[in-house]
């Protein structure tokens, strides 16, 4: 008896200290980003008046979470009530990559807003998909690391792991770039799970204007999706200050990207205070997007770029089902917010129909007053 119970003390000590170790290990690693990071720009144009914006000519972006191209239709996800966090071979992300970067080159746009591109990660079988797109685009480019860790324990299931993580959010564009920087976004989870989770922010990149002192500011987000709520009011309070602060001075505002919330335009607010959604949420035990905020953006002159013909995200609960649509959970989350200074000529949700990614695209045509 004396001997089980020592062998059960030496089992209990050493995993107290491989946890201990392991913790400590994230603790002294832990992606730790400044407030505001200054940020380079690969293959940036000459800063020369050519390059710069004219604002005689419209102006193409598309917007894309790329789900690391690892979340195609065949795909669950364990945050969203499946199984799995990663794809089963090599193959089948580059092969996800390629339809990717197809919808890239068939959908041409002056800026592209990429989010979950994955610089050398365990969960995408360490591809740099940065540099997948650098040379398939041949645009400049400008990445924020939103995801850094050196190993994340998740899923439990170590099939599924995620292991090293690093991603991020990416901006790539046909024009000089006067400056690029990293804003780091309020709120964080609690320890020790911020050790190996998000830190979100936003990507603003400046496009000086021909014969003007005035900017393009395109702003690259991709916000909370698995906090209480919280977190994602805290980011759009952010983001606001930022949006009204380049407004204000006088600056074309665009920005982009997977807002975790459903736009306005797909959601409607009952006397109840009750949502009916475009997309209904069909079951109270799915993950919610709230609806965004509309009034402040309206009084503010802003206006939103969204199409809810098609759908730009599915839940993850399951594999898409693409014979019976009704089956699958979708939402409208991704899409534009700009300033009145701009008109919206176009706004566009390519169906993809999931195929190589959780998000469909968003492509948007504007120009300038």
């Amino acid at each position: 008896m004396k001997k089980v119970l020592k062998v059960f003390m030496i089992i209990v000590i050493v995993l107290v200290v491989f946890v201990f170790g392991f913790v400590l290990t994230l603790q002294i690693f832990e992606f730790r980003p400044d407030d505001i990071t200054v940020l380079t720009v690969e293959d940036n144009l000459e800063d020369l008046e050519s390059n710069y914006i004219d604002l005689s000519e419209d102006l193409t972006l598309l917007t894309f979470n790329i789900g690391y191209a690892s979340l195609s239709e065949t795909e669950d996800f364990v945050m969203d009530g499946g199984t799995k966090a990663r794809m089963d071979s090599l193959e089948e992300v580059e092969s996800n990559l390629d339809g990717i970067t197809s919808i890239l080159e068939d959908n041409p746009a002056d800026i592209y807003l990429i989010q979950e591109i994955d610089v050398d990660s365990s969960r995408s079988y360490n591809i740099n998909q940065l540099i997948h797109f650098q040379d398939a685009l041949g645009k400049s480019s400008v990445l924020a690391y939103n995801y850094r860790c050196i190993f994340v324990p998740f899923p439990i299931n170590p099939m599924q792991m995620m292991g090293k993580v690093n991603s991020g959010i990416v901006t790539f564009s046909d024009y000089y770039t006067e400056s690029a920087e990293r804003h780091q976004l309020p709120g964080s989870f609690a320890w020790p799970v911020s050790l190996a989770n998000l830190k979100r922010a936003m990507l603003i990149s400046k496009y000086p204007i021909q014969d003007s002192d005035k900017f393009l500011v395109v702003i690259n987000v991709h916000l909370s999706a698995y906090d209480d709520g919280t977190m994602r009011l805290e980011e759009m309070e952010a983001l606001k200050q930022v949006m009204l602060t380049e407004y204000s001075a006088g600056n074309y505002v665009v920005v982009g990207g997977d807002f975790n919330q459903t736009f306005p335009q797909a959601v409607t607010i009952n006397e109840d205070e009750s949502y009916t959604y475009h997309y209904a949420l069909k079951d109270e035990g799915l993950w919610e997007a709230y609806p965004m905020e509309e009034d402040w953006f309206l009084d503010n002159d802003f206006r939103f770029g969204v199409d809810i013909t098609n759908p730009t995200c599915r839940l993850l609960n399951k594999a898409h089902d693409t014979v019976n649509l009704e089956n699958n959970q979708y939402y409208v989350i991704d899409g534009f917010i700009v300033s009145n200074n701009l008109n919206i000529n176009t706004i566009t949700t390519l169906n993809e129909n999931f195929k190589y990614s959780d998000h469909n695209p968003v492509l948007i045509n504007l120009s300038f007053n």
